[in-house]
C-alpha cells in the first residue's frame, strides 16, 4: 500500500511531526550559543562577561544535565511518554524565556542550567519515536528528526544577521508551543501501557498506530507476552526490588547496549555533531583569521546537513546499520585525519596557505559525510538497542553518557584549540573515531527492519519460536 494512502503512516506521522517540531526548537537551543558568546564578549549588549565565563555559560547545559538524570529516566518510566514530552517542551520554553528577560550573568546561567535539565532526558525522545513508529519507517523518521535539529540550528544562524539573541530566545519559545498542542492528540505508547499491565490500553493503541494485519497482531502478542513474563517475575519485597535494581547494572542485557550507546555518542560527539554547531566560527576564524569567512561557513555547514540528511534517508532505508556506521566511521576516521594534516601543513611549513577556502570546505565536507552516515544512524540505534525495562536506566545510562561528554566538549574544545591548535584538535577526534570503529566492529547487533522486541530478543540471548520462549545456545 502507497503511504499516501495508508493510515496508519498518517497516525505514525503525527507522532514524528509533534517530536521534530520539538526538534527544530532543539536546534535552536543548542545552537543559542553561537549568537550569545560573541554578543556577550563585545559591546554590542547590555550584559558583558569574560571568555571564562563564557564558556561557563555554555558549558553548564551539559552539566545541568547531570542534575535532569535524576528526575526525568524516572519521570519517563512512570508517568508516560506524552507527559515526559510536554515537560520537556515547558522546561526549554522556560529557559528561553529566562534569556528573554534576564539583565544579568546570572540571569544566563539559570536559563542555561534549566534547559541543560532537559539534556539528561536528550535520549528519552530518542525512545518516543522507536516506541511509536513502525520498524520500516523507524530509520528515516529518525533521520528526519535529525534534520528538524538541523533546520533549528540553521535558522539560528541565519537570523544572527538581523535579529539580537533576545529576540531569536522568544522566537524559541514558538516550536514548544506548537509541539506541546500536537502531544495532547497522541495516544500513550504501546510499549508503555503493556509494560505497565495496561493490556487492554496497549492493544487500543497499538492496533490505532499499527493496524490490525496479521504481522501488526502477531508484533503485539509478542510484546504483551513479554511484558506479562516480565511482570510475573517483579519481586516480592522490598528487598528484593532493591537487589533488582542493582542488578541491572551488571546483566549482559543492560552492559552489552550501555556499552554500543557508548560508542555511538563519542562517535556522535567525534563525528562534529556538537562542535560544528557552537565552534565552527571560532574554528574558522582560527583558520582564516576573516569572520565573514566564517560566518558563511557556518550556514554552508547548516545547509550542507540539510542536503547530507535528505541523502540519509535514502541511505538508511536501503544499508543496514551496521554497514552504515563502520563504512562512514571509517570514511569520517580518515577524512578527520586528512583534515588534521592539512592545517598542521597550513599553519607550521605554510604549504597550501594560499588556498584560503581549501581548509573551510573540507570541514564542511566532513561534516556532510558525518551526517549523511554516522550522525544520525548512530541516534536512531540508540533508541533501538535497550530493552524495554531497562529504558529507564538506559535513558540514565546514556543520558550521564551525552551530557558529560557535550560538557567536556564544549569546555574543553577552545583550551585544545590554543594547547594544540586546529590540527590537535582534529586528530583527537580522528583518534576517538577509529576506537569507536574498532569497538562497534566486535560489539554491534543489527537492528534494521526489526521490531524494538525482536531486538531485546537477541540482546537477552532468547529465541521465540511458535510464542514460545527457548534459550539461545
Amino acid at each position: 500500500m502507497s503511504c499516501l494512502k495508508d493510515v496508519y503512516f498518517w497516525r505514525q506521522s503525527l507522532i514524528l511531526i509533534g517530536d521534530s517540531v520539538h526538534s527544530a526548537g532543539t536546534g535552536l537551543m543548542l545552537s543559542f550559543s553561537s549568537v550569545l558568546n560573541p554578543a556577550l564578549l563585545s559591546n554590542s549588549t547590555d550584559i558583558q562577561a569574560t571568555p571564562e565565563e563564557v564558556s561557563w555559560i555554555s558549558a553548564s547545559l551539559g552539566f545541568a544535565g547531570l542534575v535532569g538524570l535524576i528526575f526525568l529516566p524516572p519521570f519517563f518510566q512512570h508517568f508516560g511518554r506524552k507527559t515526559i514530552h510536554i515537560a520537556l517542551n515547558c522546561l526549554l520554553s522556560i529557559g528561553f524565556l529566562c534569556f528573554f528577560f534576564s539583565n544579568s550573568i546570572t540571569g544566563l546561567f539559570i536559563g542555561k542550567f534549566i534547559q541543560g535539565i532537559d539534556m539528561g532526558g536528550v535520549t528519552i525522545t530518542i525512545f518516543i519515536i522507536a516506541e511509536y513508529s513502525h520498524p520500516k519507517r523507524r530509520g528515516y523518521f529518525m533521520t528526519i528528526k535529525k534534520a528538524s535539529v538541523s533546520l533549528g540550528s540553521l535558522l539560528c544562524h541565519s537570523l544572527y544577521f538581523s535579529w539580537t539573541w533576545r529576540q531569536i530566545a522568544l522566537i524559541a519559545v514558538v516550536p514548544y508551543t506548537i509541539s506541546t498542542v500536537m502531544i495532547l492528540f497522541w495516544p500513550e505508547s504501546p510499549a508503555y501501557l503493556a509494560m505497565k499491565g495496561k493490556y487492554k490500553e496497549c492493544e487500543k493503541s497499538h492496533i490505532w498506530l499499527f493496524g490490525n494485519s496479521q504481522k501488526s497482531i502477531k508484533d503485539l502478542d509478542e510484546l504483551l507476552t513479554a511484558q506479562m513474563e516480565r511482570r510475573n517475575k517483579r519481586p516480592k519485597t522490598p528487598m528484593e526490588m532493591v537487589k533488582r535494581i542493582l542488578g541491572k547494572f551488571t546483566r549482559k542485557d543492560f552492559m552489552k547496549p550501555t556499552l554500543i550507546v557508548a560508542l555511538l555518542t563519542l562517535m556522535v560527539d567525534a563525528s562534529g555533531r556538537y562542535y560544528m554547531i557552537l565552534y565552527i566560527i571560532q574554528i574558522v576564524v582560527e583558520i582564516t583569521g576573516d569572520t565573514s569567512t566564517a560566518v558563511y561557513c557556518s550556514i554552508a555547514a547548516d545547509i550542507f546537513t540539510m542536503i547530507a540528511l535528505i541523502f540519509q534517508g535514502f541511505v538508511i532505508k536501503r544499508i543496514s546499520r551496521r554497514k552504515i556506521l563502520l563504512y562512514f566511521g571509517v570514511t569520517s576516521t580518515v577524512l578527520t585525519y586528512v583534515l588534521s594534516l592539512i592545517i598542521y601543513l597550513q599553519s607550521n611549513h605554510k604549504i597550501g596557505a594560499d588556498l584560503l577556502w581549501l581548509t573551510p570546505s573540507l570541514i564542511v565536507f566532513n561534516s556532510f559525510m558525518g551526517f549523511v552516515g554516522v550522525i544520525p544512524t548512530a541516534f536512531t540505534v540508540i533508541g533501538e538497542i535497550y530493552p524495554l525495562e531497562h529504558k529507564g536506566t538506559g535513558s540514565f545510562a546514556a543520558g550521564v553518557l551525552f551530557t558529560g561528554l557535550y560538557a567536556i566538549t564544549v569546555k574543553c574544545i577552545p583550551k585544545i584549540i590554543d594547547e594544540l591548535g586546529v590540527e590537535g584538535m582534529f586528530a583527537i577526534f580522528a583518534t576517538c573515531l577509529l576506537v569507536c570503529v574498532i569497538g562497534l566492529y566486535f560489539t554491534l547487533i543489527e537492528t534494521k527492519d526489526r521490531t524494538l522486541q525482536d531486538i531485546e530478543d537477541e540482546i537477552k540471548g532468547i529465541k521465540r519460536i511458535n510464542e514460545r520462549l527457548i534459550s539461545a545456545t
